[in-house]
C-alpha cells in the first residue's frame, strides 16, 4: 500500500466525510453517509486490485464495478494469495441501499444509517488490517480532526443493556431496523472476542507460521463471528449454556441472514422477542469476553491449532 495512492486517499477521504455527516445526525446527512460509505468501499477494493498488479478497467473508458472488483479479488484468493474480504453480505446490503437512494427520493432512517456505518467501519478495520497491515483508527486521523473521530466513536458505540432496552422500544416503530441494530450489537461483542484472540496470535508469532497454521487461525476467526458458534465457545470456557439458548442462536443466525437480505419480514412482536433474547445472553457474552482475555490460548488449543515448533 502507498499512502500516495489516489484511490486509497479518496477512499479514506470519503469514509472521513461519511463520519462527519454521521456526527451531524441530520436527516439529509444520513443520505450522504450511505453514499460516501459505499463509494469508500468500492475505491478501497479497486486500490487493492492495483496493489496486486490487476487492472481496474473494464474497457478504456470504464472501470469495473464493486462486484467485479470483489470477483477479481476472490479469484486471486483462489490462487493461494492471502486476501481477506470480510462481510461481503453486508457490503451487498450497503450497495443496494446506495442504489436505492440514487434512484428515488428519500432518506434512510437513523437505525439504518447506524447499521451501515457500523458494518463499514468493521469492514475497513478488518480489510486494512489483514490486507494492508494498517489500523483504521490510526489511519483515519490523517483525514480529519481527531475530535471528529472521538465523537464518532461515542455515537456508534453500543455498550450497555440500556441500549438494548431502547431497541426493544424502537421495535414497535421500526422492527427490522431495531433487530438489525441488535444483531450489530451482538456482532460487535463477538468482534471484540475475536480481536483478543487475534492479538494474542500475533504476539506469539502464530500468524507468521506456515500456511497450514495461518489457514486454521483464519477459519477459527471466521467461526468466531457466527452466532451458532457461541455455545461451543462458552463450553470451552466452562460457561453453562442450555439447549434452548443453543437452539435460539441457530435460529438467530437464520433470521439474521433472511432479514439482512430482505427475504423475511419481521413483526413487532418477533423483533421484540429476539432483542430480549439477545439481552438475556449479554451477561454470558461479557463473562466469555473476560475469560478469553485471561486465557486466549484455550480456544486455540481446543481447536488444535499448534505451532510447528511445539
Amino acid at each position: 500500500m502507498r499512502y500516495d495512492s489516489p484511490l486509497f486517499q479518496s477512499a479514506l477521504e470519503l469514509f472521513a466525510h461519511a463520519i462527519e455527516h454521521f456526527n451531524r445526525g441530520d436527516e439529509k446527512d444520513r443520505k450522504f453517509v450511505i453514499l460516501h460509505l459505499a463509494n469508500a468501499v468500492e475505491l478501497i477494493l479497486k486500490d487493492f486490485l492495483l496493489d496486486l498488479g490487476e487492472s481496474i478497467y473494464r474497457n478504456p473508458k470504464e472501470t469495473v464495478n464493486i462486484w467485479e472488483a470483489i470477483r477479481k479479488l476472490q479469484e486471486k484468493e483462489s490462487k493461494e494469495e492471502k486476501i481477506i474480504i470480510p462481510s461481503t453480505n453486508k457490503i451487498e446490503i450497503l450497495i443496494d441501499e446506495r442504489n436505492a437512494l440514487q434512484h428515488r427520493y428519500g432518506f434512510p432512517n437513523e437505525i439504518t444509517t447506524i447499521f451501515h456505518m457500523d458494518n463499514t467501519y468493521n469492514f475497513l478495520k478488518e480489510f486494512l488490517r489483514e490486507n494492508y497491515g494498517l489500523e483504521i483508527d490510526e489511519v483515519i486521523k490523517d483525514f480529519f480532526p481527531e475530535e471528529e473521530f472521538a465523537s464518532f466513536q461515542l455515537r456508534r458505540k453500543i455498550s450497555t443493556e440500556n441500549e438494548l432496552d431502547k431497541l426493544i422500544k424502537l421495535a414497535k416503530i421500526h422492527p427490522v431496523g431495531a433487530l438489525l441494530s441488535a444483531f450489530a450489537y451482538l456482532e460487535s461483542q463477538l468482534l471484540e472476542i475475536r480481536d483478543i484472540i487475534m492479538e494474542n496470535s500475533r504476539s506469539q508469532g502464530l500468524l507468521e507460521e506456515n500456511r497450514e497454521v495461518l489457514r486454521d487461525i483464519r477459519f477459527l476467526t471466521m467461526k468466531l463471528m457466527r452466532f451458532e458458534y457461541l455455545p461451543k465457545l462458552m463450553r470451552i470456557y466452562e460457561i453453562p449454556v442450555t439447549e434452548e439458548v443453543e437452539e435460539m442462536l441457530f435460529k438467530l443466525r437464520d433470521i439474521k441472514n433472511s432479514v439482512s437480505q430482505g427475504r423475511e419480514q419481521i413483526t413487532q412482536k418477533e423483533a421484540k422477542e429476539l432483542i430480549e433474547f439477545i439481552k438475556s445472553i449479554e451477561p454470558k457474552v461479557k463473562e466469555l469476553k473476560e475469560k478469553v482475555k485471561m486465557d486466549p490460548n484455550l480456544i486455540l488449543n481446543s481447536e488444535k491449532i499448534r505451532r510447528r515448533t511445539i
